[in-house]
Parts: C-alpha cells; structure tokens; sequence
C-alpha cells in the first residue's frame, strides 16, 4: 500500500513539472521530508546546473548538487537533507565562456507538520515568487524585483547598447589581465556573474536579466573593485 501511495505522489510530481515555467522560475515540491527541485531550461549549450541552498535567503549559499551537460527541458535534483526551519534554493546555471546565471530564490520551509505530511503526499512547499530582504525589519518577505529610477553616467567600459538593448562589455586589456564582471538587483541580489572575461569586447545578451529596470554592476580586477556602475535593461 505505502509503494502504491508513493507512485501516486510520483505522478502528482511529475504532472506539476510539466507545467513548469521557464527559467529563472523553479519549481520545489516536499515528498518524504526530501525538496525536489524542478526546473524547465529554454537553453542549449549550459555547461552545469549548480543547485544551492542557504538558510539566510541572500547570503552564504553553498553548493549541494550539481548537474553537468543539462539538457534543454525539464531537469531536477532531490535534496536529501534539508535543514529544519528556513531553506533557500536558487539555480547557478553556468554557460560557456564563464558566464554564471543565477535564477530566482526560492524559500521552503521545514517544521515538524510539513514534514509528517509530506511522508503521507508530496507538498507544494517552494514560494511562487523571488525572495529579497525586507529592510524594514529582520523578517524575509517575497517581493518582486523593484525598478530603481534615477540619472546615472554610463559607463564606457560596461553599458546598453541603445540600438540593441544588450550589454557591452569593452576592456581592451582583457586577455592580459584578470577581469570579472557581476550583476545585482537595486537590493543588491547577485543575478549573474562573468568569473572571467577573455575578449576585449564581449556581449551580454539583455534576456540573461530577470526583468527590465536598472541594474548594478561591479568589475573586478582580481580581487580588487575596478569600476563600478549601472546598466539599464528595457
């Protein structure tokens, strides 16, 4: 009877995936206290999946899985134990040429009645919307990105191309030096990172941003902070 009960599960888990949105969204379900998380890839040519969890939201996050060659379509990864209490996902897809993408956040949370239930059924337990810190207060709420509108110098090393709206990435000493380059929301929520940049003049495509809106950016020389500014995505 419980294997029969377990395959009915299987098959509520399996019918949701198929209604997966496209990245950044996931999708995370609790079965027998165990987060499957699900995803629905619109790439090709991603070289891993690194699934990473924390217990803060924005902060310390560590890898736990990591899925090398995905295919494009629905992937997914079990994490076997979860903490108690608050656990936060989100995807560090990796594509070619160092470009590290990361999706939206998602929060589960793990007291002593999800758990019991999800022995019995799989639980839609994942938030439906990106986690950001409430600065109010200690507390975290779920918030969608928030447009930040202000005037700004562009930059002439990182900026929009007005004729195409991708980002323009020119260092003309590039191959010689360690560069690298990351994106954040106004609340300073890391969306995609450049761990290295090999070309002087490198194109970052605008769908790689969650949405449209104002964005910062940091160029690093090694370790150091080389410039930082702000791009505008539309």
């Amino acid at each position: 009877m419980k294997r029969i009960l377990f395959f009915i599960c299987l098959l509520c888990t399996w019918k949701a995936e198929a209604q997966l949105a496209d990245l950044p969204a996931m999708n995370i379900m609790t079965l027998g206290a165990r987060n499957i998380i699900s995803w629905n890839s619109q790439f090709d040519g991603i070289k891993s999946i690194a699934i990473q969890r924390s217990t803060d939201s924005v902060k310390n996050f560590v890898t736990i899985g990591v899925v090398s060659k995905p295919k494009k379509g629905i992937g997914n990864y079990t994490d076997e134990k979860p903490v108690a209490g608050k656990n936060y996902y989100r995807l560090s897809v990796n594509f070619a040429g160092d470009i590290e993408w990361f999706s939206n956040t998602y929060k589960v949370y793990l007291d002593s009645a999800t758990i019991a239930k999800s022995l019995e059924q799989a639980i839609q337990s994942g938030t439906s919307k990106s986690i950001l810190p409430d600065k109010t207060n200690n507390t975290i709420t779920p918030t969608l990105p928030v447009d930040t509108v202000f005037h700004y110098t562009p930059s002439a090393k990182v900026f929009t191309n007005p004729f195409t709206g991708h980002i323009n990435i020119n260092l003309d000493d590039a191959v010689g030096k360690l560069y690298s380059v990351r994106f954040y929301t106004p609340d300073k929520e890391e969306i995609l990172r450049i761990s290295r940049v090999t070309k002087t003049r490198l194109v970052v495509d605008k769908n790689n941003f969650n949405s449209t809106g104002t964005y910062l950016f940091e160029v690093y020389l090694g370790e150091d902070l080389f410039e930082s500014g702000y791009i505008t995505i539309y």
